[in-house]
């Protein structure tokens, strides 16, 4: 469903990262190059079958009709195929394939998703993957093009320290020198992201960026930067597609996500507008 795959250099500076920081996840842990075993969650499968087994025995009425018409779409909520097609008029406009630097570039731009905070049993703030993925892709723009990398994102209220804080650590075991990492740690939404980023943008004399979010996400983040007067190459740090792995073509809980955060950018893109801050 999501590729993984990444160069053996970037392996190797990830690993030691995420060994460092201690995510261990199954996705950055594949992010690492660090060999799972496979399997299938089945739970969602099962569920939806012995819901349409109960329907499908119930006595033909007005009832099966929108129990039949409720369950349909509960499936293809729950199908990788329909979260495909769903995320492409957001995903669409970008290509799939790596970033490639243009001319006038003056900044790298990265807003952050989430960090949690510390636990008991894990006494520092840790990035969601969203956080590590954009982080790791910004690093990888920045050995391209030396250019220095704005990282935005603020703290949720809780103790922990600012998003961009974690993200600055993120880029820093990357290999990105302190001195070439600018910090944003005041916003906390996306139009926030663009407002105080641009600030800071404009204290340093940075008008053109390359912007580093997720492809579903990017439609909103570059135009909230650009509503700023920030000119913005879009640099998407990943995308949906589909693979044929068997997985990526039954029901799951990761298309139930995914879904949810094509309705939120969907969601989002008309409050803003209604807002007036795209």
């Amino acid at each position: 469903m999501e590729d993984y795959r990444v160069s053996a250099s970037a392996q190797n500076g990830t690993r030691g990262l995420v060994l460092k920081l201690g995510i261990f996840s199954r996705a950055s842990l594949l992010w690492a190059g660090i060999s799972l075993v496979t399997y299938t969650e089945p739970l969602t499968v099962f569920t939806l079958v012995l819901l349409w087994i109960g329907v499908l025995r119930l006595s033909p009425s007005r009832q099966r009709r929108w129990l039949t018409i409720s369950l349909g779409l509960a499936s293809a909520v729950a199908w990788p195929p329909f979260e495909y097609i769903l995320s492409r008029p957001l995903e669409g406009a970008y290509r799939l394939r790596p970033f490639q630097p243009v001319a006038g570039l003056d900044a790298i731009v990265v807003f952050g998703s989430a960090v949690s905070p510390a636990q008991f049993e894990r006494p520092y703030p840790r990035p969601d993957y969203e956080t590590f993925t954009r982080c790791e892709h910004a690093a990888w723009i920045h050995r391209l093009t030396a250019l220095p990398v704005l990282v935005s994102g603020g703290t949720g209220g809780d103790p922990s320290p600012p998003i961009a804080a974690t993200m600055r650590e993120l880029l820093v075991s990357a290999g990105v020198p302190p001195g070439m990492i600018w910090m944003e740690d005041r916003s906390h939404s996306t139009h926030e992201n663009a407002s105080f980023s641009a600030q800071v943008l404009r204290n340093h004399g940075a008008g053109s960026v390359a912007l580093v979010v997720d492809a579903r996400s990017m439609p909103r983040a570059a135009a909230c930067l650009r509503h700023e007067g920030i000119q913005v190459v879009a640099a998407p740090s990943r995308f949906f597609y589909l693979s044929s792995h068997f997985e990526d073509w039954i029901p799951g809980w990761k298309a139930i996500r995914g879904n949810e955060i094509t309705l939120h950018e969907s969601v989002g893109l008309l409050w803003y507008r209604l807002r007036g801050w795209i």
